[in-house]
């Protein structure tokens, strides 16, 4: 599985939030002040855009060539810099949109993955724990295991381990305490 950095690479694609200015714009000529506007619409008020976020990314796109700024001069106002999505633009959100999708498939399987994973949440003592580790340990040894027997709460299902095995632990803080995950992952038997 790719790593989500990969997909928003730094360089020369745009950043998320340009991407949103970009795809504003590729609705129509536009300015800031209503860019924003956009945004926090588009948004439905969960962001809430500031001004300092987008003119400096307005300021960035147009200097990469991905928009394009047109003053209009107000009698009854300030002037305005309305912005145009350039050619350049127009590929740069293609791109991204590419991007975005595979970061949001890349996180539905990975949330699918995980909430499977997450079947069995228990307390137990450290003496029920290390009963948990020592059977599991046993299945391992053995090459094949059903979870049903140290988790009775698990449907019964005998596994064949494969070797090699990949092995990962996790360790993280979480809600203020700490958090210990262990992956193991095989490539299922060829049967014949």
């Amino acid at each position: 599985m790719t790593g989500v950095h990969s997909f928003f690479p730094r360089g020369s694609h745009v950043s998320p939030v340009q991407m949103w200015i970009l795809l504003i714009l590729s609705e129509g000529p536009n300015y800031g002040y209503k860019v924003i506007q956009r945004l926090e619409a588009m948004f439905a008020g969960y962001w809430r855009p500031k001004a300092g976020t987008i003119y400096p990314a307005l300021e960035k796109l147009s200097r990469g060539g991905y928009i394009s700024g047109k003053v209009e001069h107000r009698a009854d106002g300030p002037d305005r810099r309305y912005y145009t999505i350039t050619e350049k633009g127009e590929q740069a959100l293609r791109s991204g949109i590419r991007r975005w999708s595979r970061l949001m498939e890349y996180l539905e399987v990975y949330g699918e993955r995980h909430r499977a994973i997450r079947r069995f949440r228990d307390q137990l003592d450290r003496e029920r724990l290390g009963e948990l580790f020592t059977r599991l340990g046993a299945s391992f040894k053995r090459g094949t295991f059903d979870l049903s027997e140290a988790i009775p709460s698990l449907q019964p299902e005998t596994i064949e381990l494969a070797e090699p095995l990949k092995v990962k632990f996790l360790y993280a803080h979480e809600n203020g305490g700490l958090e210990i995950e262990i992956e193991v992952e095989w490539s299922p038997t060829n049967s014949t």
